[in-house]
């Protein structure tokens, strides 16, 4: 956990996505994890990694890594002191070569974060926040061009564009961007085949919306959206929230709420086909409470969400003990046929939540591995045929690896991170 002066700076600048989710970790302590884990076996280390650069992407494609980052620059303060101020956004970009992982940086001065970034047939999709602002980057000539597609202000106080997702959500055959907003709760449809034309499908005063997803959940081949909306993050209380899915039909975008449990909120979803029954499923994040000295009061809870005859039945997959958990993805990462999830912690370290004929069970893979968003990304960037999970340790300032090898977790680390950065999220593609 960040030092708790460092957090009141951060929470002073603003940078990231308000109150508590834009600064850190919460002023309150965090609940220490529970027994401690042993950490994984750490691999064999491969070729130091390359320093950060701002120069050309060399070489043919590689597998890559696309890490989206709010940076810091100490300047001096009034007092003299030195004083931390957000930077321009920072996109992190290790590439997996025959050489070994590279690094270089791509940064916008017109934002101070990249929330997100993805790879589309042109280049590199980002989001980003105070400006909001949606581009596209191209890479020619040795120097990265920006297109800027969408640049809205929303009447609040921050103008950000914190999560997108990529689908065919109104069954036309083509694939829109589907975006969530801080903080007049804003979510948008852009449509790139039509001149990256917006279309405002919700908005709510003094609301963000932290998470889309995306996915069929009732089996009529049309993917659904889904969404997180809160009121904005506060430091020193729990804040209600629910998710909601939108639904296109003849008269435009249905809106029906999936749960709204009134004592808490979701800021990670994740609609995958879990079960392998070709529909998908709903898994929603319910975060955890602390109260006075830091002790854990309600522990993080998992449910998945099915879709049955147009209602919604829920189970609960798992408990964590942690206040929140901002990271959750679906794979099979252990080689055994069955698809896990993978989950980050921001003080109980990264899990795997397997699931076999008896339910679900959570196991730890690194309890040493920890931060506020600790994002997580499954890739087969080695071309095993095997998924690797990715994951910002922020707390540790490393990008690591974890690989299934001789029935346990290695772990290898494969960049720095710059301490007192805040990694967003991880994204893979080829570049």
């Amino acid at each position: 956990m960040r030092n708790l002066g460092v957090l009141c700076v951060l929470v002073a600048i603003s940078v990231g996505c308000g109150g508590e989710e834009k600064s850190g970790p919460p002023s309150t302590p965090a609940p220490a994890a529970p027994r401690p884990v042993p950490p994984p076996p750490v691999a064999a280390p491969p070729a130091a990694p390359a320093a950060p650069r701002r120069d050309p992407i060399a070489g043919d494609p590689q597998p890559a890594l696309f890490v989206a980052q709010a940076q810091f620059v100490e300047t001096p303060g009034p007092d003299g002191k030195p004083k931390s101020v957000p930077g321009f956004a920072k996109l992190l970009i290790v590439r997996h070569s025959p050489q070994g992982w590279t690094s270089s940086v791509l940064e916008d001065p017109d934002s101070n974060v990249f929330h997100k970034a993805m790879q589309t047939a042109g280049g590199l999709l980002t989001i980003g926040g105070n400006q909001a602002l949606l581009r596209g980057w191209t890479f020619a000539e040795g120097a990265w061009k920006a297109d800027t597609h969408w640049n809205p202000t929303f009447g609040g106080k921050w103008n950000r564009l914190r999560d997108f997702e990529q689908g065919d959500i109104d069954g036309d055959g083509k694939l829109d961007w589907v975006i969530a907003t801080h903080d007049q709760g804003v979510i948008a449809v852009v449509r790139p085949d039509r001149g990256w034309q917006v279309e405002e499908v919700d908005r709510q005063p003094d609301t963000f919306v932290h998470e889309i997803e995306i996915g069929d959940v009732d089996g009529d081949k049309v993917a659904e959206f889904f969404a997180t909306p809160s009121k904005p993050n506060k430091l020193d209380q729990e804040q209600a929230g629910e998710v909601r899915m939108y639904k296109h039909g003849p008269n435009g975008w249905q809106k029906s709420v999936v749960d709204a449990p009134g004592d808490t909120h979701a800021k990670e979803i994740l609609c995958a086909d879990v079960d392998g029954d070709g529909v998908s499923e709903l898994y929603v994040v319910w975060e955890g409470a602390i109260g006075q000295g830091g002790a854990l009061v309600r522990p993080v809870t998992i449910k998945q969400y099915r879709m049955h005859e147009g209602a919604w039945a829920s189970s609960v997959v798992a408990t964590i003990p942690d206040r929140q958990m901002r990271a959750l993805q679906a794979g099979d990462v252990n080689g055994d046929g069955k698809i896990d999830l993978v989950a980050g912690g921001l003080s109980s370290g990264l899990w795997v939540i397997e699931q076999g004929a008896q339910g679900w069970t959570p196991k730890s893979i690194d309890g040493q591995s920890s931060g506020f968003e600790h994002p997580v990304d499954l890739a087969d960037l080695d071309g095993d045929g095997t998924l690797e999970i990715y994951v910002a340790s922020e707390d540790q300032a490393e990008l690591r690896q974890y690989r299934w090898q001789d029935g346990r977790f290695a772990k290898t680390v494969i960049a720095p991170l710059h301490k007192g950065d805040i990694t967003w999220n991880v994204t893979h593609g080829r570049l």
